[in-house]
C-alpha cells in the first residue's frame, strides 16, 4: 500500500506529516510526498487562505484526510501517531527550495538555506500560550500552555540546527534551562514563533545573546495595548542582542487604524528595529497591501511613505474616479 502525504503550503517541514510517514513506515507502508496517485491520502494545511484549493482537492479525491490550522483547529493525530518522531527523509533539499525560492536572494543561498532546513531536527518542547489573543488560534488549537518534548528529543542527528515550534517559550518555565541546554549542545536555534518580548528579563535576553540563531529574533507588537511592555522588552532585548538582529513583527488589518499602524511603524524604527508587517485579513485593503510591501521589502529606507510611487499613483487614480 502507498501512503500520499499532501504538504499545501508549509515553507517548514510539516511535523504531523513526518510523524504520519514514521507510523505508516513503522506499518509496512511505501510513503510519498505530495502523491496524489497513492492508495490513501492524508493532507495537512496550515493557512486559512490555503482552503478554497483544499476544498476543490476534496472535491477530487473525496477520502482524502485533511487536518491542520488552516482547516480544522479540533482536529488531532492519533495519540500513537502523535508519539511517533519525525521521519527526517521526508523532506528533501530540492522539496523546500521550491517553498522558499520566491523573493530576492541568489539560487545558490536559497538551496543551502533549504538544506538546513530539511536536516533541521524540528518540534515542540512546550505548546500552547498562557494569552488569549482573539487573532491567534493557539488557544483554540493547542489549549492551555503545557510541556511537551525534551530537546534532546527533537534533535536530528545529522545536523546541529534546530526548528523550534514552541508558541511561547519565554513563558516557560524552564526557558532559561532549555536556551542553556541549546547552548551547551552547540545547537544553531530557529524560534520559529518567535518570543513574547513582554516576558523578556535581563536574565533571559542575556540567555538567548548566548545561542547561535538560523536568523533573526523576532517578537511582535500586534495591539496599541501592548505598547509600555512591548517598547520595555525591546530595550531589554537590546542590552544583549545588537538591534540588527532584531525583527519586529506588526499586525495590521485587525483592530488598528492606519495611523496606529504607522505610528508603531515609526517607533519601532526609532529603537533601530526592522519591522515586518503581517495583515491580518486575507483580502486587505488596497492601502495595506502597499503598506506591507513598503515596510516588507524595505522601501522605506529609500523613500517616505508619501513618496511611494506605486502607492501614490494607486491613490490619485482613486480620487480622479471618485473611489
Amino acid at each position: 500500500m502507498r501512503i500520499g502525504l499532501i504538504d499545501l503550503d508549509s515553507k517548514l517541514p510539516n511535523l504531523a506529516l513526518m510523524k504520519l510517514s514514521t507510523y505508516h513506515k513503522q506499518q509496512g507502508y511505501e510513503v510519498a510526498l505530495n502523491d496524489f496517485t497513492a492508495d490513501k491520502l492524508y493532507c495537512s494545511v496550515v493557512f486559512t487562505r490555503s482552503r478554497e484549493k483544499v476544498e476543490a482537492l476534496k472535491r477530487q479525491y473525496p477520502h482524502m484526510e485533511i487536518g491542520g490550522t488552516g482547516w480544522d483547529l479540533s482536529t488531532k493525530l492519533p495519540l500513537e501517531i502523535h508519539n511517533c518522531k519525525p521521519d527526517y527523509d521526508l523532506y528533501t533539499r530540492e522539496f523546500i527550495y521550491t517553498r522558499i525560492k520566491g523573493g530576492i536572494g541568489k539560487k545558490e543561498n536559497k538551496l543551502k538555506k533549504a538544506e538546513v532546513i530539511a536536516n533541521a531536527g524540528i518540534g515542540f518542547t512546550s505548546r500552547g500560550c498562557i494569552r488569549s489573543c482573539g487573532f491567534c488560534v493557539v488557544p483554540k488549537a493547542e489549549g492551555k500552555f503545557q510541556q511537551e518534548n525534551e530537546i534532546r528529543d527533537i534533535i536530528n542527528p545529522r545536523s546541529d540546527a534546530l526548528i523550534l515550534l514552541d508558541n511561547n517559550l519565554t513563558a516557560d518555565p524552564h526557558c532559561l534551562d532549555k536556551l542553556r541546554e541549546i547552548k551547551e549542545r552547540g545547537l544553531v536555534v530557529d524560534i520559529t514563533q518567535g518570543i513574547d518580548v513582554r516576558l523578556l528579563t535581563l536574565e533571559i535576553a542575556k540567555a538567548l545573546a548566548e545561542v547561535k540563531h538560523l536568523r533573526s529574533i523576532h517578537y511582535a507588537w500586534d495591539l496599541m495595548s501592548f505598547e509600555r511592555p512591548v517598547l520595555e522588552g525591546i530595550k531589554i532585548l537590546s542590552q544583549h542582542v545588537k538591534t540588527w538582529k532584531h525583527m519586529c513583527f506588526m499586525l495590521v488589518g485587525f483592530n488598528t487604524s492606519f495611523e496606529e499602524d504607522m505610528y508603531r511603524f515609526r517607533r519601532i524604527r526609532e529603537l533601530n528595529v526592522d519591522p515586518y508587517v503581517m495583515i491580518y485579513n486575507q483580502k486587505p485593503d488596497t492601502k495595506l497591501r502597499h503598506f506591507a510591501r513598503w515596510v516588507n521589502g524595505r522601501i522605506y529606507k529609500v523613500c517616505r511613505w508619501e513618496e511611494y510611487s506605486p502607492w501614490a499613483k494607486e491613490r490619485e487614480q482613486g480620487q480622479l474616479f471618485g473611489v
